[in-house]
């Protein structure tokens, strides 16, 4: 139940992107993120190695709470390195984004930890 609702969420955040990214100021797409992915890659499976359907409950949570906790700490990072407004806007758009679903996914999963 959780990896489906995980997966379903992933989907949507995947939508609510790609409408940002068609609104998105043409500027403020063509502008490069290399200096921080050079140095801070976002990973997977840093809390843990085996594939999802082999861990608990808990266990698939800090996973994916690490790596909202780390596309979190990339779009804070590349706010503070943005030259142009619009991409500024744009990031920060996607910081808050990001913090709210974050925020979701905790508040949904809580309530199926319940069940």
């Amino acid at each position: 139940m959780l990896l489906n609702y995980l997966a379903a969420h992933e989907n949507e955040m995947e939508y609510v992107v790609g409408e940002l990214k068609n609104r998105a100021d043409p500027k403020a797409l063509n502008t490069y993120v290399y200096d921080y992915l050079e140095h801070k890659p976002i990973r997977t499976h840093r809390t843990c190695d085996a594939p999802y359907a082999a861990l608990g409950f808990n266990e698939i949570c800090r996973e994916i709470f690490d790596f909202h906790d780390q596309v979190t700490d990339l779009y804070r990072t590349l706010v503070g390195k943005a030259e142009i407004p619009e991409a500024r806007e744009l990031l920060e758009s996607l910081l808050e984004l990001e913090q709210h679903e974050a925020m979701r996914l905790v508040r949904q999963t809580g309530r199926m930890d319940d069940l």
